[in-house]
């Protein structure tokens, strides 16, 4: 397993939370999610053999978030 931290912009509500965790559990290989409002951050535990950080990423983005 590896595990990988943004940060995204634009999340201000617990429905923001839930939306970045369900994008991130349909990407196959993400073991789990924290997702932390106040600071913005997210960290992902995946496996790198099914995922990558580029998939993580762009999973953010799909549900309408910037990430860096």
């Amino acid at each position: 397993m590896a595990t990988a931290s943004f940060i995204v912009e634009g999340m201000s509500c617990d429905g923001c939370v839930s939306a970045i965790r369900r994008a991130l559990a349909a990407v196959d290989g993400v073991q789990s999610t924290d997702v932390n409002l106040a600071t913005g951050e997210v960290k992902v535990e995946y496996d790198p053999q099914r995922a990558g950080t580029s998939s993580l990423q762009n999973a953010i983005r799909g549900a309408g978030y910037d990430v860096s």
